[in-house]
C-alpha cells in the first residue's frame, strides 16, 4: 500500500456499517409556521375578551342596545356572541400554534382543529359578505382563520400520506 492508499483507508478499529441518514427537525419551519399567526392570536383575545366584557356589562345595566364603536347599535347578547367567536377563533389559533411548537404530527388532534377553524373561517367569510366587508379588511381581520384551517388541512394530508406509506414492509 502507497502514502495515497493509506490516507483513504479506515482506521485500525473502524466497522463497515450501513450510512446513517438524519432528517432535519424543521424546528425553525415549524416556529415561524406558529409565529404567523401570533399578531391574529393577540387580535382575537382582546378584542373578543373586550366585546364578552362590554356585552356583559351592558346587559347587566340593563341596555336593549349598546353602540359598539363599529357598526349600528347591537344588542348586548349578540355582541357577547361575537366576542365568544372571536375567543374561539384564539382558542384555535393558539392549539395550533402548540401543536405546531410540540411537533404534533396525530390526525386525532389535526382533524377537529381543522374543522373548527374552516367553520369559523367560512363564518368570517359569510359575514364580510353580508356585511359588506372589504375583502382588503377582511385579509386583515380573518387572515389568521384561513391560514389556520390550511396548516391544519396541510397537516391532516401528511399524517394520512404518512400512515398510508407506515404500513407498508420493508423490502
Amino acid at each position: 500500500m502507497g502514502p495515497a492508499d493509506e490516507a483513504r483507508a479506515e482506521p485500525a478499529g473502524a466497522v463497515a456499517g450501513p450510512a446513517v441518514t438524519t432528517q432535519r427537525s424543521g424546528r425553525g419551519l415549524r416556529l415561524l409556521a406558529a409565529a404567523v399567526a401570533v399578531p391574529w392570536m393577540l387580535g382575537y383575545g382582546v378584542t373578543g375578551s373586550w366585546a364578552v366584557v362590554r356585552g356583559a356589562r351592558a346587559l347587566a345595566d340593563g341596555l336593549p342596545h349598546l353602540d359598539a364603536g363599529y357598526t349600528r347599535p347591537v344588542t348586548p347578547v349578540s355582541l357577547m356572541y361575537v366576542g365568544a367567536l372571536l375567543l374561539a377563533a384564539f382558542a384555535v389559533l393558539l392549539a395550533a400554534a402548540l401543536l405546531l411548537l410540540y411537533a404534533r404530527r396525530s390526525a386525532a388532534l389535526w382533524l377537529p382543529l381543522l374543522l373548527v377553524a374552516a367553520g369559523l373561517t367560512a363564518g368570517a367569510v359569510w359575514a364580510a359578505v353580508s356585511g359588506g366587508l372589504h375583502p382588503g379588511l377582511w385579509f386583515v381581520f380573518f387572515f389568521g382563520l384561513a391560514y389556520v384551517a390550511v396548516i391544519a388541512a396541510v397537516r391532516v394530508a401528511q399524517v394520512a400520506r404518512g400512515a398510508r406509506y407506515d404500513r407498508i414492509a420493508p423490502p
